[in-house]
């Protein structure tokens, strides 16, 4: 029957797209969000440099753990002037008037994670414009854009048009919500590789300083940045700082073999998904680091020297092959996530062979 060809045919997209969500960051005037593989989103507004934000964030399915909060200052600030945000909150113009029996509160952070007090609080403020210090008219946090960015998260999370949606809400019971996607699982090799012995380590070094050509590495040979680990009993990883920027050093990344002739082999870093603001799934190791006991690469590029924007990655090698374990990414600059906060968009849960379990938490 043509339905059951027709669905037939379809059969391999839908069961490769139902292995994990679609990533996403994107910005709706003075709000961005951020959803990873499992549907867990975050948004928060743009601190403007102002030293006060909000964060809302949700995750998938039934058990959704929300959280709100709102920061006056952060590690790139510290400490700033000024009354408790309790007492000292504009709603365009007028007093905030807030129920803080489920907040905790400090004197310039509130914080909760009760969802009867965050569904209060966002009626309250969805149509407003902004909210402002009563004591800095200047220090705010603008509201155009919050409703999109919730409209997104209800929207990925399955919520629209039920009774658990922060936007468009409906008549669906609140338990009536898709389940968070399965977490991707990577494993680790049974055993860290044999050490290099010093013979094999100097032989390397040479072979990464003297002999990768200049069309593959730019910098000259005296500039070149060289480190190389045991990746298996027979093979080493190779890094071999090629390009530098003023924050970033881009390297090559090399399997090699542990003794002459040495042949080496260059390693693709592949995302599992097309990452914001990109047209494809290459990622080039940017400052990166190599743990040989726990076979774990990590990349590190920066935006711009302050280091609140950029890209961070960890990838496990599991004895053939590196496999992404956790991406972030933070695309706006603006002085608020310090790198151990960016956003993340891929999370996974490493696994020791053969028993026990690492979960990196989304």
């Amino acid at each position: 029957m043509f339905y059951c060809i027709k669905w037939l045919s379809l059969a391999p997209l839908v069961f490769t797209t139902m292995l994990y969500a679609q990533p996403l960051q994107r910005t709706f005037d003075s709000w961005q969000i951020t959803c990873n593989n499992l549907n867990s989103c975050e948004a928060r507004s743009l601190a403007d440099n102002n030293g006060l934000a909000m964060t809302i964030a949700r995750h998938a399915g039934q058990d959704d753990s929300p959280l709100l909060r709102i920061d006056y200052g952060n590690r790139y600030t510290g400490e700033l002037p000024g009354g408790a945000l309790q007492d000292n909150l504009l709603l365009d113009g007028q007093r905030l008037r807030l129920d803080l029996k489920h907040w905790q509160t400090t004197p310039h952070h509130l914080i909760t994670d009760h969802r009867i007090s965050i569904n209060e609080f966002l009626a309250q403020i969805m149509n407003a414009d902004a909210l402002q210090l009563l004591y800095s008219a200047d220090t705010a946090i603008p509201l155009k854009g919050l409703k999109a960015a919730l409209l997104l998260m209800d929207d990925v999370q399955g919520r629209v048009n039920g009774d658990s949606a922060w936007v468009r809400r409906g008549e669906r019971p609140a338990w009536d919500v898709p389940a968070a996607p399965a977490i991707p699982q990577v494993y680790q090799p049974e055993r860290p590789p044999l050490p290099l012995t010093p013979d094999e380590t100097r032989g390397l070094l040479d072979f990464g300083s003297l002999h990768i050509n200049s069309e593959s590495c730019s910098l000259d040979m005296q500039r070149r940045e060289v480190s190389v680990s045991p990746l298996t009993d027979d093979k080493a990883l190779l890094l071999v700082g090629c390009e530098m920027g003023a924050y970033n050093i881009i390297d090559l990344a090399l399997e090699i073999s542990r003794q002459p002739p040495y042949i080496p082999h260059y390693i693709t870093l592949t995302l599992p998904f097309v990452p914001p603001g990109r047209s494809d799934r290459q990622l080039e190791p940017i400052n990166a680091e190599y743990d040989a006991v726990s076979g774990e690469l990590l990349t590190f590029s920066k935006t711009r020297g302050l280091g609140d924007c950029g890209v961070a990655t960890r990838w496990q090698f599991n004895g053939r092959e590196f496999m992404l374990a956790e991406y972030a990414q933070e695309s706006t600059c603006d002085a608020w996530n310090s790198s151990d906060r960016w956003p993340t968009l891929w999370v996974s849960r490493v696994e020791n062979q053969p028993g026990g379990s690492v979960e990196i938490e989304p």
